[in-house]
């Protein structure tokens, strides 16, 4: 990369800025690999920059009292509390109407979705949209996967429209106002960048959606096609299932113990029905003994004790599920996973609650076993099978490996799904089948819309600043019920947030090395070719591959000084570069890890990481073609 930006030219650079630069590089390479979280990484690279002596402890705290970090924990905690009240709820049923078909659907989905997105945290909005979009798919007998992908990316290019759309233009407009408090950055002047983005995007998305994206059918929820009567190991649908294996409808395989309540115990398998279980293969049994029987025929007798695994969709674990004498273990071989939760084997029953979940990119028990992370103690929840970029993981579930993205389907506890529902700890928490939006306090409703709007209208019309509307918001949200003090707590992000406080410091030392100057003069120089849009296009692909390899709140913080010295290296106004430093940051499509409504909508549309570089590259060049050329003409 140095060499790319004129190594020579960084010869002359101090111990100091070199030392810089291996603690960003040796930060960067566990974040992009996935095997330490970002907020330990940054964290970790600031306290050794101090160490260093390198920033001062003012410095490398910076970021834990910096406004724009608590303005980002409460709008998602009033987006939670939106969520809450079922001010969202109303959004779905004005959005795909009646109409059946593909082009209709995406295109009213998207609309509403962007114009949403563009005055409230993104996460819950797609959260909300999930489930109607995948019930809308199943009626109108549409492929789910070509409706997830356009709806992260109408969320995040709808974002795009407000300073408050999005995060990352919350962290960049703090960052800019604390370098240059004269600057004015109004509500809505990244609109002028973001609403033809977004024109662009819908364009995009109803045109080269019925080629770039892959047919599925539904993935989540009951109503797939079953599997009719026939011989065991067969699976779903004629399907082998073949575990690593990707499926169209999402195939999962579960385990569960014959115990004393069993009413067909010493009959065959066939005697007992679970040949002829819809939407449900038995494809192993194991008996008590450790006997492994792993391709069962109709004949094979049942006995107390046995484990049988079947492979199967959603619909058809729902049934098994409400089997008496059928309990659910935690992995195949029902692994030493009982520790202090209820034993294998047994537990609420009926009561629990099926749970899809998605692991959040910030989880705590990412690169962590579900063994090691003693999972079912932590969240009151049995595994019952993972999904991995739209296949199934096989073997031992309490060997497998967490990754940000898996989708687990979940016997949990009852009060799992209001618990963790706006948990930063998972991506997406839905009820496995879908059922009807609960029952809502018209009064709280009343409430959030009211305050929400009241806020948004004092910020835009610079009445009060965001961080102050927005903490009156939250605490009338508190008072009044509309959100409970547990749904608080639980909706701040508090990886997301140390890891972009933990980039200030971090960021600080590029600026006092020395270090973002001669970044900004390197690529001034690879750039110079484009004249006056060089500068603004340096920043705009620097950014966005930063935030394809690390989150975008670091990837906002570590660019912005290189972004402020390129601007006045350039001799240039800072809102061209920084609005160009937004919209980088704010728009990651070719990967599904760079954005978190990316990671929420890749379970449920069965996605594989080349369906976002074969869909989201090209759109990620035409979002560039449109921002360079309006940033260099508006504001420079």
């Amino acid at each position: 990369m140095l060499l790319a930006l004129q190594f020579t030219a960084w010869r002359h650079l101090s111990a100091d800025a070199w030392f810089t630069v291996w603690v960003v590089y040796a930060c960067t390479v566990p974040m992009v690999r996935g095997c330490v979280d970002p907020d330990v990484c940054l964290f970790g690279g600031a306290t050794v920059l101090l160490l260093r002596g390198i920033i001062t402890p003012r410095d490398a705290f910076a970021g834990l009292a910096n406004e724009s970090i608590v303005t980002i924990a409460l709008m998602m905690a009033i987006a939670a509390g939106l969520e809450s009240s079922g001010a969202l709820e109303f959004v779905p049923e004005l959005v795909l109407g009646r109409s059946r078909r593909e082009w209709v659907g995406q295109l009213r989905m998207y609309v509403s979705v962007a114009a949403v997105s563009a005055v409230m945290n993104n996460t819950p909005l797609v959260a909300v949209m999930i489930p109607v979009v995948e019930a809308w798919c199943r009626a109108a007998n549409q492929h789910v996967s070509r409706f997830m992908m356009p709806l992260s990316y109408a969320a995040i290019l709808g974002g795009l429209c407000t300073v408050i759309g999005t995060s990352t233009t919350l962290i960049a407009r703090g960052l800019a106002q604390d370098a240059m408090p004269d600057l004015s950055i109004p509500f809505f002047e990244i609109g002028i960048i973001g609403l033809p983005l977004t024109v662009a995007g819908g364009i995009y998305v109803v045109i080269f959606s019925r080629w770039l994206l892959p047919k599925r059918d539904t993935l989540l929820g009951p109503g797939g096609p079953g599997l009719g009567p026939g011989e065991p190991g067969a699976g779903p649908g004629g399907s082998s299932g073949a575990p690593g294996s990707p499926v169209a409808q999402r195939e999962y395989a579960v385990s569960v113990r014959v115990d004393a309540r069993y009413g067909h115990i010493g009959r065959t398998v066939q005697d007992a029905g679970l040949t002829q279980l819809r939407g449900l293969a038995l494809t192993g049994l194991r008996r008590a003994d450790g006997q492994a029987v792993p391709a069962p025929v109709a004949c094979t007798s049942i006995a107390l004790g046995d484990l049988l695994t079947f492979s199967g969709d959603i619909g058809g674990v729902h049934h098994l599920m409400r089997l008496p004498g059928l309990t659910p273990v935690s992995s195949a071989e029902c692994a030493a996973d009982t520790e202090e939760g209820w034993p294998c084997g047994e537990g609420p029953g009926a009561q629990q609650e099926m749970v899809e979940a998605v692991v959040s990119l910030s989880s705590p028990i990412v690169n962590m076993t579900i063994r090691d992370c003693h999972f079912r103690s932590r969240y009151s929840a049995v595994v019952l099978a993972v999904h991995r970029n739209g296949s199934r993981l096989g073997g031992s579930l309490g060997d497998v490996v967490v990754k940000g993205g898996d989708t687990m389907l979940l016997q949990a506890a009852p009060g799992f799904l209001e618990r963790y529902r706006c948990s930063s700890e998972w991506a997406l928490v839905v009820d496995a089948f879908r059922v009807a939006p609960r029952h809502r306090d018209p009064i709280a409703l009343i409430i959030a819309l009211s305050v929400f709007s009241a806020m948004i209208v004092l910020n835009s019309m610079d009445i009060l600043s965001l961080a102050t509307t927005a903490l009156v918001c939250l605490y009338v949200f508190l008072a009044t019920g509309v959100m409970s003090v547990g749904q608080f707590r639980a909706s701040i992000p508090g990886v997301l947030l140390l890891a972009v406080a933990g980039a200030f410091g971090i960021a600080r030392a590029l600026t006092v090395t020395g270090v973002a100057t001669q970044l900004a003069q390197s690529l001034l120089s690879v750039f110079s070719w484009m004249g006056r849009s060089g500068p603004v296009a340096a920043v705009y692909v620097a950014t966005a591959l930063l935030t394809a390899l690390l989150s975008n709140g670091a990837a906002v913080t570590l660019m912005f000084p290189i972004c402020m010295n390129l601007a006045a290296q350039a001799g240039i106004n800072v809102k061209g570069p920084l609005y160009a430093l937004m919209v980088g940051a704010s728009s990651d499509f070719s990967t599904p890890i760079g954005y978190q409504t990316n990671i929420m909508v890749a379970g449920p549309g069965g996605y594989q990481f080349l369906d976002y570089t074969r869909f989201g590259l090209p759109l990620q060049l035409v979002v560039g073609l449109i921002t360079v050329p309006i940033c260099v003409l508006r504001f420079i």
